[in-house]
């Protein structure tokens, strides 16, 4: 093979129109569940102003984040928002907790979308799923 490449004498780097891989997009989400509350990720956190103003559309499937100057949420240093009517409010518009949202930022506005969630499957089990030791051989299929 080093034989083949030897005769091609005529290899030219310029000839060539090199690419390196693109730098990898920031991944902005926001996690809302009874247990944490509403907690936006570390990436987003690092650039969302630290006094936030949250709206949520009436089926609470998309957010809206605005900066605001004072009497707004306060986004602690973890990225999380202490609020538990907040995160009720999600609740009472149908949305099923914990839900993921995507953001993005539109001019002056965080716009953030639901993920949907992927539904499990219903396929039964054809055994339990902690059999009992004791009548196992029953619970066989019967050899004809």
């Amino acid at each position: 093979m080093s034989d083949h490449f030897n005769e091609n004498q005529g290899f030219d780097i310029h000839q060539f129109e090199w690419f390196l891989p693109s730098p990898p997009k920031p991944f902005f989400s926001i996690i809302v569940s009874n247990e944490k509350g509403f907690c936006l990720n570390s990436k987003l956190n690092e650039v969302i102003p630290k006094q936030l103003t949250i709206g949520i559309s009436a089926d609470g499937r998309s957010i809206g984040l605005l900066a605001i100057a004072e009497k707004g949420y306060q986004v602690l240093k973890n990225g999380k928002i202490k609020d538990p009517e907040l995160v009720g409010l999600f609740e009472t518009r149908g949305i099923s907790l914990p839900a993921s949202y995507r953001v993005e930022k539109i001019e002056e506005y965080w716009y953030a979308k639901l993920v949907p969630s992927k539904p499990e499957p219903l396929a039964s089990r054809k055994t339990p799923k902690n059999p009992r030791k004791n009548g196992l051989r029953d619970m066989l299929p019967k050899k004809i």
